[in-house]
Protein backbone atom coordinates (compact mmCIF):
# COMPACT_ATOMS: atom_id res chain seq x y z
CA UNK A 1 0.00 0.00 0.00
CA UNK A 2 1.11 3.40 -1.28
CA UNK A 3 1.25 6.03 1.48
CA UNK A 4 0.31 10.14 0.03
CA UNK A 5 2.88 12.45 -0.15
CA UNK A 6 2.09 14.60 2.78
CA UNK A 7 3.52 18.02 0.90
CA UNK A 8 0.77 17.14 -2.13
CA UNK A 9 -2.12 16.22 0.29
CA UNK A 10 -1.47 20.17 1.98
CA UNK A 11 -1.23 21.58 -1.74
CA UNK A 12 -4.51 19.75 -2.73
CA UNK A 13 -6.25 20.50 0.17
CA UNK A 14 -5.12 24.60 0.28
CA UNK A 15 -6.01 24.89 -3.29
CA UNK A 16 -9.59 23.18 -2.67
CA UNK A 17 -10.19 25.83 -0.30
CA UNK A 18 -8.98 28.45 -2.51
CA UNK A 19 -11.32 27.82 -5.44
CA UNK A 20 -14.40 27.31 -2.70
CA UNK A 21 -13.30 30.33 -0.88
CA UNK A 22 -13.61 32.71 -4.88
CA UNK A 23 -16.85 30.75 -5.66
CA UNK A 24 -18.70 31.81 -2.56
CA UNK A 25 -17.15 35.88 -3.54
CA UNK A 26 -18.10 35.26 -6.73
CA UNK A 27 -21.86 34.54 -5.79
CA UNK A 28 -22.19 37.16 -3.65
CA UNK A 29 -21.62 39.36 -6.63
CA UNK A 30 -25.22 40.42 -8.28
CA UNK A 31 -24.64 38.90 -11.31
CA UNK A 32 -24.39 35.66 -9.66
CA UNK A 33 -27.81 36.13 -7.51
CA UNK A 34 -30.93 34.45 -8.61
CA UNK A 35 -32.82 36.96 -11.16
CA UNK A 36 -35.63 36.79 -8.91
CA UNK A 37 -33.46 38.70 -6.01
CA UNK A 38 -33.39 41.48 -7.87
CA UNK A 39 -36.61 41.70 -9.90
CA UNK A 40 -38.98 43.83 -8.88
CA UNK A 41 -36.72 45.94 -6.48
CA UNK A 42 -38.21 48.87 -5.20
CA UNK A 43 -36.20 52.38 -4.61
CA UNK A 44 -35.90 53.59 -1.33
CA UNK A 45 -38.59 55.90 -1.50
CA UNK A 46 -41.03 54.32 -2.61
CA UNK A 47 -44.31 55.30 -0.13
CA UNK A 48 -46.74 51.80 -0.68
CA UNK A 49 -44.10 48.97 -0.49
CA UNK A 50 -45.12 46.02 -2.11
CA UNK A 51 -45.41 42.46 -0.88
CA UNK A 52 -45.57 41.17 -4.21
CA UNK A 53 -42.91 40.85 -7.02
CA UNK A 54 -44.10 43.31 -9.84
CA UNK A 55 -41.16 43.07 -12.41
CA UNK A 56 -43.34 41.15 -15.28
CA UNK A 57 -46.07 43.48 -14.87
CA UNK A 58 -45.88 45.98 -17.80
CA UNK A 59 -48.08 49.13 -17.20
CA UNK A 60 -49.33 51.43 -20.22
CA UNK A 61 -50.02 54.70 -20.20
CA UNK A 62 -51.74 56.58 -22.84
CA UNK A 63 -51.41 60.28 -22.76
CA UNK A 64 -53.80 63.05 -24.82
CA UNK A 65 -51.04 64.63 -26.06
CA UNK A 66 -47.53 65.37 -25.40
CA UNK A 67 -47.65 69.49 -26.77
CA UNK A 68 -47.88 70.97 -23.21
CA UNK A 69 -45.17 70.83 -20.04
CA UNK A 70 -48.00 69.54 -18.25
CA UNK A 71 -48.26 66.51 -19.95
CA UNK A 72 -44.68 65.79 -20.17
CA UNK A 73 -44.70 65.90 -16.39
CA UNK A 74 -47.40 64.24 -15.87
CA UNK A 75 -45.83 60.72 -18.14
CA UNK A 76 -42.75 61.03 -16.44
CA UNK A 77 -43.67 61.23 -13.19
CA UNK A 78 -45.08 58.14 -14.66
CA UNK A 79 -42.74 56.38 -15.92
CA UNK A 80 -40.29 57.16 -12.64
CA UNK A 81 -42.81 56.02 -10.28
CA UNK A 82 -43.58 52.47 -12.37
CA UNK A 83 -39.81 52.00 -12.96
CA UNK A 84 -39.38 52.64 -9.19
CA UNK A 85 -41.90 49.37 -8.33
CA UNK A 86 -39.71 47.53 -10.88
CA UNK A 87 -42.49 47.48 -13.05
CA UNK A 88 -41.84 47.79 -17.16
CA UNK A 89 -43.18 51.20 -18.76
CA UNK A 90 -44.81 51.73 -21.44
CA UNK A 91 -46.29 54.72 -23.11
CA UNK A 92 -47.96 56.54 -26.27
CA UNK A 93 -49.30 59.43 -27.61
CA UNK A 94 -53.32 60.09 -28.91
CA UNK A 95 -51.57 63.34 -30.46
CA UNK A 96 -54.79 65.33 -29.21
CA UNK A 97 -56.78 63.47 -31.98
CA UNK A 98 -59.38 60.85 -30.20
CA UNK A 99 -59.49 58.52 -32.98
CA UNK A 100 -55.86 58.54 -32.58
CA UNK A 101 -55.86 58.18 -29.01
CA UNK A 102 -58.16 55.20 -29.25
CA UNK A 103 -55.90 53.55 -31.68
CA UNK A 104 -53.28 53.80 -29.40
CA UNK A 105 -55.28 52.38 -26.36
CA UNK A 106 -55.19 49.33 -28.75
CA UNK A 107 -51.49 49.27 -29.88
CA UNK A 108 -50.62 49.31 -25.62
CA UNK A 109 -52.93 46.50 -25.64
CA UNK A 110 -51.17 44.28 -28.89
CA UNK A 111 -47.98 44.98 -27.01
CA UNK A 112 -49.22 42.91 -23.96
CA UNK A 113 -49.66 45.05 -21.24
CA UNK A 114 -51.03 44.09 -17.62
CA UNK A 115 -52.51 47.67 -16.67
CA UNK A 116 -53.88 50.48 -18.77
CA UNK A 117 -53.06 54.05 -17.44
CA UNK A 118 -55.54 56.15 -19.44
CA UNK A 119 -55.56 60.09 -19.36
CA UNK A 120 -58.69 60.40 -21.57
CA UNK A 121 -58.83 63.12 -24.46
CA UNK A 122 -62.77 62.80 -24.45
CA UNK A 123 -65.15 61.59 -21.48
CA UNK A 124 -67.48 59.41 -23.69
CA UNK A 125 -65.59 58.57 -26.14
CA UNK A 126 -63.13 56.32 -24.57
CA UNK A 127 -66.22 54.27 -22.83
CA UNK A 128 -66.67 51.49 -25.52
CA UNK A 129 -62.95 50.99 -25.83
CA UNK A 130 -62.29 51.19 -22.13
CA UNK A 131 -64.87 48.52 -21.85
CA UNK A 132 -63.33 46.55 -24.53
CA UNK A 133 -60.08 46.43 -22.85
CA UNK A 134 -61.24 45.72 -19.34
CA UNK A 135 -63.77 42.73 -21.14
CA UNK A 136 -59.68 41.28 -22.44
CA UNK A 137 -58.72 41.49 -18.61
CA UNK A 138 -56.67 44.32 -18.52
CA UNK A 139 -57.52 46.28 -15.84
CA UNK A 140 -57.37 50.44 -16.61
CA UNK A 141 -57.02 53.59 -14.00
CA UNK A 142 -57.95 57.05 -15.34
CA UNK A 143 -55.74 59.73 -14.31
CA UNK A 144 -55.86 63.51 -14.79
CA UNK A 145 -59.38 63.80 -16.48
CA UNK A 146 -62.74 62.49 -16.09
CA UNK A 147 -64.10 59.50 -17.94
CA UNK A 148 -68.07 58.47 -17.81
CA UNK A 149 -69.27 56.43 -15.39
CA UNK A 150 -70.55 53.29 -17.63
CA UNK A 151 -66.68 52.86 -17.96
CA UNK A 152 -65.47 49.83 -16.04
CA UNK A 153 -62.48 51.63 -14.55
CA UNK A 154 -61.12 50.73 -11.23
CA UNK A 155 -60.62 54.33 -10.26
CA UNK A 156 -59.79 57.68 -11.07
CA UNK A 157 -57.08 59.82 -10.07
CA UNK A 158 -57.77 63.52 -10.11
CA UNK A 159 -57.24 67.00 -8.98
CA UNK A 160 -59.56 68.17 -6.62
CA UNK A 161 -60.63 71.09 -9.48
CA UNK A 162 -63.86 72.07 -7.69
CA UNK A 163 -62.24 71.94 -4.33
CA UNK A 164 -59.59 74.76 -6.13
CA UNK A 165 -62.04 76.53 -7.94
CA UNK A 166 -63.80 77.22 -4.44
CA UNK A 167 -60.10 78.44 -3.00
CA UNK A 168 -59.07 80.37 -6.07
CA UNK A 169 -62.90 82.28 -5.45
CA UNK A 170 -62.55 82.82 -1.56
CA UNK A 171 -59.28 84.23 -2.58
CA UNK A 172 -60.13 86.92 -5.19
CA UNK A 173 -63.16 87.96 -3.01
CA UNK A 174 -60.82 89.00 -0.06
CA UNK A 175 -58.41 90.39 -2.35
CA UNK A 176 -61.38 92.46 -3.88
CA UNK A 177 -63.48 93.16 -0.62
CA UNK A 178 -66.54 95.27 -1.10
CA UNK A 179 -65.21 96.20 -5.10
CA UNK A 180 -67.78 95.05 -7.30
CA UNK A 181 -66.22 91.83 -9.10
CA UNK A 182 -66.46 91.69 -13.23
CA UNK A 183 -64.93 88.64 -14.48
CA UNK A 184 -63.62 87.10 -17.52
CA UNK A 185 -63.02 83.27 -17.68
CA UNK A 186 -61.03 82.15 -20.16
CA UNK A 187 -62.14 77.83 -20.43
CA UNK A 188 -60.23 75.31 -21.81
CA UNK A 189 -62.76 73.42 -24.23
CA UNK A 190 -66.73 73.05 -24.52
CA UNK A 191 -67.71 69.63 -23.05
CA UNK A 192 -64.82 69.65 -20.81
CA UNK A 193 -65.62 68.59 -16.94
CA UNK A 194 -62.33 69.86 -15.71
CA UNK A 195 -62.86 73.27 -16.62
CA UNK A 196 -66.73 73.28 -15.93
CA UNK A 197 -65.39 72.04 -12.06
CA UNK A 198 -63.26 74.55 -12.09
CA UNK A 199 -65.95 77.33 -13.14
CA UNK A 200 -68.43 75.97 -10.87
CA UNK A 201 -66.01 75.83 -7.44
CA UNK A 202 -64.86 79.61 -8.87
CA UNK A 203 -68.37 81.02 -8.80
CA UNK A 204 -69.37 78.95 -5.24
CA UNK A 205 -65.80 80.48 -3.90
CA UNK A 206 -66.91 83.97 -4.68
CA UNK A 207 -70.48 83.91 -3.53
CA UNK A 208 -69.76 82.19 -0.09
CA UNK A 209 -67.05 84.56 0.86
CA UNK A 210 -69.37 87.27 0.12
CA UNK A 211 -72.30 85.84 2.04
CA UNK A 212 -70.23 85.15 5.06
CA UNK A 213 -68.32 88.32 4.84
CA UNK A 214 -71.27 90.86 3.35
CA UNK A 215 -74.52 89.31 3.92
CA UNK A 216 -74.68 89.31 0.08
CA UNK A 217 -73.04 88.09 -3.43
CA UNK A 218 -71.97 90.47 -5.98
CA UNK A 219 -70.69 89.14 -8.90
CA UNK A 220 -70.92 88.99 -12.61
CA UNK A 221 -69.63 87.15 -15.30
CA UNK A 222 -69.07 89.74 -18.19
CA UNK A 223 -67.37 87.27 -20.52
CA UNK A 224 -66.27 83.84 -21.30
CA UNK A 225 -63.56 83.19 -23.88
CA UNK A 226 -61.81 79.56 -25.26
CA UNK A 227 -58.47 79.20 -24.87
CA UNK A 228 -58.09 75.47 -26.19
CA UNK A 229 -55.67 75.17 -22.66
CA UNK A 230 -52.67 76.92 -24.75
CA UNK A 231 -50.99 80.17 -24.03
CA UNK A 232 -52.19 80.69 -28.00
CA UNK A 233 -55.35 80.27 -27.34
CA UNK A 234 -55.29 82.65 -24.31
CA UNK A 235 -53.61 85.32 -25.83
CA UNK A 236 -56.34 85.32 -28.28
CA UNK A 237 -59.14 85.04 -26.16
CA UNK A 238 -57.95 87.85 -23.66
CA UNK A 239 -57.99 90.42 -26.71
CA UNK A 240 -61.22 89.49 -27.78
CA UNK A 241 -62.63 89.89 -24.32
CA UNK A 242 -60.86 93.03 -23.88
CA UNK A 243 -62.13 94.31 -27.35
CA UNK A 244 -65.88 94.02 -25.76
CA UNK A 245 -65.41 93.97 -22.25
CA UNK A 246 -62.29 96.77 -21.35
CA UNK A 247 -63.61 97.27 -17.69
CA UNK A 248 -63.05 93.41 -16.29
CA UNK A 249 -60.79 93.61 -13.06
CA UNK A 250 -60.36 89.64 -12.71
CA UNK A 251 -59.49 87.76 -15.18
CA UNK A 252 -59.78 83.48 -14.05
CA UNK A 253 -57.97 81.10 -16.79
CA UNK A 254 -58.48 77.20 -16.45
CA UNK A 255 -55.27 76.56 -16.57
CA UNK A 256 -51.83 78.23 -16.39
CA UNK A 257 -50.43 78.00 -19.84
CA UNK A 258 -53.97 80.02 -21.17
CA UNK A 259 -53.55 82.76 -18.12
CA UNK A 260 -49.68 83.50 -18.89
CA UNK A 261 -51.13 84.01 -22.48
CA UNK A 262 -54.03 86.60 -21.51
CA UNK A 263 -51.12 87.99 -19.12
CA UNK A 264 -49.18 88.62 -22.38
CA UNK A 265 -52.88 90.56 -24.20
CA UNK A 266 -52.87 92.66 -20.78
CA UNK A 267 -49.66 94.19 -21.11
CA UNK A 268 -49.86 94.84 -24.76
CA UNK A 269 -52.99 96.64 -24.06
CA UNK A 270 -51.18 98.37 -20.71
CA UNK A 271 -54.22 96.77 -18.89
CA UNK A 272 -52.16 94.39 -16.53
CA UNK A 273 -51.80 96.88 -13.52
CA UNK A 274 -56.08 96.95 -13.50
CA UNK A 275 -56.90 93.06 -13.86
CA UNK A 276 -56.63 90.63 -11.34
CA UNK A 277 -55.02 87.46 -13.03
CA UNK A 278 -55.66 83.59 -11.29
CA UNK A 279 -54.78 80.20 -12.88
CA UNK A 280 -54.95 76.67 -11.89
CA UNK A 281 -52.16 74.10 -12.49
CA UNK A 282 -49.00 75.46 -10.18
CA UNK A 283 -46.84 75.72 -13.29
CA UNK A 284 -43.42 77.13 -13.04
CA UNK A 285 -43.91 80.04 -15.37
CA UNK A 286 -46.64 81.06 -13.29
CA UNK A 287 -44.94 80.81 -9.67
CA UNK A 288 -42.34 83.07 -11.31
CA UNK A 289 -44.48 85.54 -11.93
CA UNK A 290 -46.36 85.37 -8.70
CA UNK A 291 -42.57 85.63 -7.00
CA UNK A 292 -41.99 88.63 -9.22
CA UNK A 293 -45.92 90.24 -8.50
CA UNK A 294 -46.95 90.17 -11.80
CA UNK A 295 -49.74 86.92 -11.48
CA UNK A 296 -52.22 86.99 -8.34
CA UNK A 297 -52.64 82.99 -7.89
CA UNK A 298 -52.92 79.29 -9.20
CA UNK A 299 -54.67 76.70 -7.68
CA UNK A 300 -51.90 73.35 -7.59
CA UNK A 301 -52.50 70.76 -9.94
CA UNK A 302 -49.64 68.85 -9.73
CA UNK A 303 -48.46 66.28 -12.77
CA UNK A 304 -45.56 64.88 -10.66
CA UNK A 305 -48.14 64.02 -7.64
CA UNK A 306 -51.01 62.94 -9.27
CA UNK A 307 -48.64 60.94 -11.46
CA UNK A 308 -47.61 59.08 -8.04
CA UNK A 309 -50.91 58.71 -6.72
CA UNK A 310 -51.85 56.64 -9.92
CA UNK A 311 -48.98 54.25 -10.01
CA UNK A 312 -49.19 54.10 -6.06
CA UNK A 313 -53.21 53.09 -6.31
CA UNK A 314 -52.22 50.56 -9.05
CA UNK A 315 -49.89 48.65 -6.74
CA UNK A 316 -52.49 48.80 -4.06
CA UNK A 317 -54.50 46.81 -6.58
CA UNK A 318 -51.88 44.37 -7.74
CA UNK A 319 -51.33 43.46 -3.90
CA UNK A 320 -54.62 42.60 -3.46
CA UNK A 321 -56.57 45.78 -2.69
CA UNK A 322 -59.76 45.70 -4.80
CA UNK A 323 -61.42 48.33 -2.65
CA UNK A 324 -60.42 51.47 -4.02
CA UNK A 325 -62.20 54.75 -3.88
CA UNK A 326 -64.29 54.65 -7.66
CA UNK A 327 -62.87 58.89 -7.28
CA UNK A 328 -59.11 59.63 -5.53
CA UNK A 329 -58.70 63.45 -5.60
CA UNK A 330 -55.58 65.00 -4.47
CA UNK A 331 -56.22 67.55 -1.55
CA UNK A 332 -56.85 71.78 -3.05
CA UNK A 333 -53.98 73.92 -2.46
CA UNK A 334 -53.84 77.54 -3.19
CA UNK A 335 -50.38 79.47 -3.87
CA UNK A 336 -49.87 83.12 -4.08
CA UNK A 337 -47.14 85.09 -3.21
CA UNK A 338 -46.90 83.95 0.55
CA UNK A 339 -46.42 80.28 0.09
CA UNK A 340 -45.05 80.23 -3.47
CA UNK A 341 -41.50 79.47 -2.36
CA UNK A 342 -42.65 76.19 -0.97
CA UNK A 343 -43.63 75.10 -4.18
CA UNK A 344 -41.38 76.86 -6.69
CA UNK A 345 -38.42 74.17 -8.15
CA UNK A 346 -36.29 75.66 -10.76
CA UNK A 347 -35.42 72.57 -11.88
CA UNK A 348 -38.88 71.24 -12.49
CA UNK A 349 -40.29 69.88 -16.04
CA UNK A 350 -43.66 71.96 -15.32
Amino acid sequence: MLLANPKKTRLAVTQSFLLLLLAVLLCTLPSCKPKSADAGKQTKDAAIASKKDLSQIKVGYCTPSLNAPFYVALSKSIQNTTEGYGMKFISVDGQGDIAKQITAVEDLVAKGIDILVLNPLDSKALVPTVNQVVKSGIPVFIVDSYIEPSAQYITSILANNQGNGEMVGEWIADKLGKTKIKAAIISGAQGSPVGREKRLGFIRGIAENQLRTQGHADLTIVSQGWGGWSNSGGLKAMEDILASHPEINVLMAENDAMALGALKALNEAGKANNVLVVGFDGQKEALELIKQGKYEATALNSPMGLGKLAVESVVKYLNGDKNLDKVILTPPVLISVGEVNKFYDAKAIF
